[in-house]
């Protein structure tokens, strides 16, 4: 039958597609929103460094992102410049905190809130 071989294509077309998607069927993708996030909530999250309450822009930022999903996709090898838990800091002073038991980084947010660190 002549139909087989472009069957067979399909498939083959289908198959490669799902190999070289960039993320897994059902992830949100806010891979830009993060690097957004990285970049204008920077001197808060910085690793070494003592917390820095976030500025209006870093806010407005955070507002307008899915900051449990941010959380969830930052890598180990980013985790050398961002301090977690700051991160985390600052989705609760901009007001929208990530819920308890999500990850942020490999850190798992406790089910207690978690106080920022005093700042003079």
């Amino acid at each position: 039958m002549p139909t087989t071989p472009i069957i067979r294509l399909l498939v083959f077309a289908l198959v490669f597609t799902l190999f070289i998607m960039p993320h897994a069927w059902g992830e949100q993708d806010c891979y830009h929103e993060k690097d957004v996030f990285l970049h204008k909530c920077a001197l808060s999250i910085k690793r070494g460094l003592a917390y820095l309450p976030p500025n209006p822009i870093c806010c407005r930022v955070v507002r307008k992102i899915d900051m449990t999903c941010v959380c969830r996709v930052i890598q180990p090898p980013e985790e050398e410049n961002i301090d977690v838990r700051h991160a985390y800091f600052v989705s609760q002073d901009c007001g929208k905190p990530v819920p308890a038991g999500n990850k942020c980084g490999s850190w798992t947010i406790p089910g207690a809130e978690v106080p920022p660190p005093h700042h003079p």
